[in-house]
């Protein structure tokens, strides 16, 4: 379609991604949405006539997100209801403006504090429309970003308890499975399992994006990050064995920041437990997801961590997942036991399957793609992170004897 066609008939095409969006209640609103675009010579636009359940619908479709959405709550039963609903799928550096009948302060405030941007009541002119929403070659920016996307920090108590595994498979079906756009940072500087768990080729981009983290923009991300689908986008580097780089902690920062304005989750996948990147990660997260298994050691170590974790100033939860990596033996603890050594209950158990865990690192896709135990306790975890309810807990599956050396480790807990 050309630009001159686009912008006389904006409502004609289905895009992948539109810069502006709108759904109007009326057709007498629609067409006023519509001069106002031709107005401002706006060629990537999507405008119709429709509800908040078509605009939901719709922003679950788009790959990337636009800039400016405008719904129309007029004819809604249970308009922040619906718009609660619509703010799921919704990236948070989205500006929204929402259309109404009413001229209500109350209404209003409440919107406000759900995150939106502006509220117009009709009827709807071009001149209104410009004045509130800009004029020709205005930026269409929010006026403030009340939302902002989740950091998930995920840290193994060890080393081979599977971090890396529940990171990666989390973010597939959080992307993938509940549409929802993910940045995925691979921390380890040197190449972690990252890029084989999820079938992609690294280019270096977090090397390069920390270089470069004072341009940053929707644009220079875009072009830098791997994508994995159309909504889960992976940041890793490869720096050579013997490269004395390392990575910039404060630019770090600056960087999971400015994602979190664009994603609704940000998963960070960290190298090890130790030392200021990880700490700050831990220090700016929203969620902590500590990756363990019932072992001695592991236990020492998640009781270390959890003791870091819980006095950060920002007072995240720590999600605690038990992984059983290994064909459970003789001398591992029992579950039970392995709780009261670290001081609390397990937020999921994921259970031994060595055939979905290694077809799907050495053939793909990743195991939450398909069917087994271990895909089932995976996606609870990615239901947990997105808030949704879990019918039923998962089960206990360990049944190993008390292990000789626990009495120790509960002695050093005391």
């Amino acid at each position: 379609m050309s630009l001159i066609d686009n912008l006389a008939h904006p409502t004609r095409s289905v895009p992948n991604h539109a810069d502006f969006v709108a759904f109007l209640a009326d057709a007498d609103s629609t067409d006023a949405v519509e001069r106002f675009a031709l107005s401002r010579m706006m060629p990537h636009t999507h405008i119709r006539q429709g509800s908040i359940a078509d605009a939901t619908e719709f922003m679950s479709r788009l790959e990337r997100p636009p800039r400016q959405l405008v719904v129309d709550i007029s004819t809604s039963a249970m308009a922040l209801s619906e718009l609660a609903a619509l703010a799921e799928v919704c990236a948070p550096s989205i500006s929204v403006v929402v259309i109404g009948e009413r001229n209500d302060v109350g209404l209003f405030r409440e919107l406000l504090r759900m995150g939106v941007d502006e509220y117009i009541s009709k009827p709807l002119t071009v001149d209104l429309l410009t004045r509130l929403l800009g004029g020709p070659g205005a930026a269409m920016q929010p006026v403030h970003q009340v939302r902002t996307g989740k950091l998930v920090a995920c840290v193994g108590a060890r080393g081979g308890v599977g971090a890396s595994t529940v990171a990666a498979n989390v973010a597939w079906y959080l992307s993938h499975s509940i549409e929802r756009r993910v940045a995925l940072i691979d921390l380890d500087p040197f190449g972690g399992p990252m890029t084989i768990l999820l079938g992609t080729q690294c280019n270096n981009g977090l090397t390069d994006v920390l270089k470069n983290v004072r341009r940053l923009d929707p644009q220079y991300l875009e072009r830098t990050m791997v994508g994995v689908g159309g909504k889960l986008f992976v940041l890793s580097a490869q720096n050579a064995l013997d490269s004395a780089e390392i990575l910039d902690t404060e630019a770090l920062r600056e960087l999971v920041g400015e994602l979190k304005r664009h994603f609704h989750y940000v998963i960070v996948d960290m190298a090890g437990r130790a030392g200021a990147t990880n700490i700050a990660m831990l220090e700016e997260a929203q969620v902590v997801a500590l990756v363990t298994e019932p072992s001695v050691y592991a236990a020492r170590e998640t009781a270390r961590l959890m003791r870091t974790a819980e006095t950060r100033d920002a007072h995240a939860p720590v999600m605690l997942i038990v992984n059983q990596p290994r064909q459970p033996g003789k001398g591992e603890l029992a579950l039970h036991d392995f709780e009261e050594a670290v001081g609390r209950r397990a937020s999921h158990v994921l259970p031994y399957d060595h055939d979905a865990a290694s077809r799907a690192e050495n053939l793909g896709p990743p195991v939450v793609a398909e069917r087994s135990a271990l895909a089932t306790a995976l996606k609870r975890v990615g239901d947990d992170l997105a808030g949704r309810r879990l019918d039923d807990k998962p089960k206990k599956t360990f049944s190993f004897r008390d292990h000789p050396l626990l009495r120790h480790l509960l002695e050093w807990r005391a």
